[in-house]
């Protein structure tokens, strides 16, 4: 083998492990394979048609697999083929503003991509929840409904922008799904902010129903407006409104094992009626 190839194999592996935090799905020696079957056999996976950006409803606990989350649900029960960015706790604002991993995902899903799944919004929208609490509940979701639609927009803008002068084709197809019902009873850490800033706990207990609700129409009216962007609605798909079924949830906004199980035979559901339009 040439000196020069192995240093770029060499370099592409370091390259990669830099970047392992974008994709804990994959293992080192994940990579390793990878790198050995493109870069000496040419035996390059192949492209893949869905991207996905993510928060922790596809990537539960960092990465540990304490549960099986929608990312995991769509790959191994279903078997889509996915290139994904997910990563716990991830806003729209962090994802556009400073982590830009719809970037990675346009590059290494190749050109084959045309769509490009979306799990992002519930931190954007539901924290801090003192803010409903000290500045009314009408005034705080609609500022951050209206900068949520905005980052939205210039999200798929600049998607669209990098997978038309990459790929060339059609622009790519955006799916974003709402949350179903959390359930501030089960584990109370999503409500605490607005507990200790002064809100009742009645009152605490209803805001995330609120919240999810106003998101969940808010991305309704978008598909309206937007063109290929589309919305899977998943409330109702775990016993709620007001909350989600305890037994579903791990915590009060994400579901466990079975319930991500129920979410993704929706999500699916869908996704295919999505797929055949």
């Amino acid at each position: 083998m040439a000196v020069g190839k192995l240093y770029k194999i060499i370099f592409i592996y370091l390259f990669l492990l830099f970047f392992l935090y974008c994709d804990r799905k994959k293992t080192s020696e994940d990579f390793i394979k990878d790198i050995i079957n493109c870069q000496i056999v040419n035996a390059c996976n192949p492209y893949s048609r869905f991207g996905m950006v993510g928060d922790s409803w596809t990537d539960f606990a960092l990465g540990y697999e304490l549960a099986e989350d929608l990312y995991d649900q769509l790959t191994k029960r279903y078997g889509y083929k996915i290139t994904a960015s997910n990563i716990a706790g991830l806003t729209l604002r962090t994802e556009l503003e400073e982590r830009r991993g719809f970037i990675k995902v346009i590059q290494n899903a190749g050109p084959e991509i045309r769509y490009m799944l979306l799990s992002l919004g519930g931190n954007d929208l539901i924290y801090p929840t003192s803010n409903y609490y000290t500045d009314g509940f009408d005034v705080t979701i609609s500022s951050r409904l209206f900068s949520y639609t905005e980052r939205l927009k210039t999200l798929m803008l600049y998607g669209n922008q990098l997978k038309l002068s990459l790929y060339g084709g059609e622009p790519l197809i955006w799916i974003i799904h709402g949350y179903d019902y959390p359930n501030p009873e089960k584990e109370p850490s999503c409500i605490l902010s607005a507990l200790n800033a002064g809100m009742s706990r009645e009152t605490a207990n209803q805001l995330p129903m609120k919240v999810v609700d106003r998101f969940n129409e808010t991305l309704k009216q978008l598909s309206t407006e937007i063109p290929n962007f589309y919305y899977i609605d998943l409330r109702r798909t775990l016993g709620g409104p007001p909350y989600s079924n305890p037994d579903m949830m791990t915590d009060c906004l994400h579901p466990n094992t079975l319930g991500f199980s129920l979410i993704s035979d929706v999500y699916v559901q869908n996704l295919k009626t999505i797929e055949n339009l």
